[in-house]
């Protein structure tokens, strides 16, 4: 009997370290899977939060910088240009070449942005719109093609997929105002680059049009989440006004055109 009670009793003991070590061990992994949770949760609002904001403050900084340095446009309707509108200036890279505006964006996300010259992730990180160096420039015969963030750093083109054909999307210079209308979207691999073609999917033709086209990430999945894909939309230019005349309808309510 007294072996028999000493034997339970260095078992029971032995059943007790090992729960006790067990407990230890599932703590700790449970405090190691909150704090991942904690890190993961506070790079998540960082990433859609703060870069954002951040991002919000330099494109505001820039298109102040722009709207200084435009030459007046009346704030009245202007007329209707459909012949071929003025050659633009080149401009460098990293430099900002223009405003681009959604009309259909207005009260849902922002809806004008400054375009920058090229489209690396330091240009398109601060809220904008980058030009894709290779492609027309505004008002041209070919394809102005333009790259945005769909979320974090501004969230530039987050509501792409609200554009439907005939939404007007407009681009501002210190020339003219270029007043395209969209043709439709399309959602492709990011490997499929000819989309922004002078024709956009038939880069062995001659274009005779002048064109735009939207490029931003995309999931068939995870939707604007993702970016194993890319949402594409196409515009093509319906007219254009000088800035001297004043300005396309759609942008003398808006305020955050100047």
């Amino acid at each position: 009997t007294t072996q028999w009670s000493a034997y339970m009793t260095a078992h029971v003991t032995s059943q007790a370290r090992s729960r006790k070590v067990l407990d230890v061990f599932l703590t700790i992994i449970g405090e190691l899977l909150l704090t991942a949770g904690l890190l993961i949760g506070l790079f998540l609002v960082w990433q859609l939060w703060w870069t954002s904001i951040d991002a919000n403050a330099k494109a505001e900084q820039t298109m102040t910088q722009i709207h200084n340095t435009l030459p007046t446009s009346p704030k009245k309707a202007g007329n209707k240009h459909t012949e071929a509108p003025p050659v633009e200036p080149t401009v460098a890279y990293g430099q900002p070449m223009g405003v681009l505006i959604v009309p259909k964006w207005y009260g849902i996300t922002n809806n004008n942005m400054p375009i920058y010259q090229g489209t690396g992730q330091e240009l398109l990180d601060q809220a904008a719109a980058g030009h894709y160096q290779n492609t027309a420039y505004p008002g041209a015969i070919g394809n102005f093609s333009v790259a945005g963030h769909r979320r974090t750093n501004g969230n530039s083109f987050r509501r792409i997929d609200l554009l439907k054909a005939g939404d007007e999307v407009i681009v501002e210079t210190a020339t003219a105002w270029y007043v395209y209308k969209v043709t439709g979207h399309e959602i492709v691999d990011p490997s499929q680059v000819d989309v922004i073609a002078p024709v956009p999917n038939n880069p062995n033709a001659q274009p005779t049009q002048r064109l735009l086209t939207m490029t931003t990430c995309h999931s068939a999945t995870l939707g604007e989440w993702g970016n194993d894909q890319r949402w594409i939309v196409h515009a093509q230019l319906s007219y254009w006004i000088p800035r001297g005349e004043g300005r396309p309808e759609s942008v003398l309510s808006d305020p955050g055109v100047k």
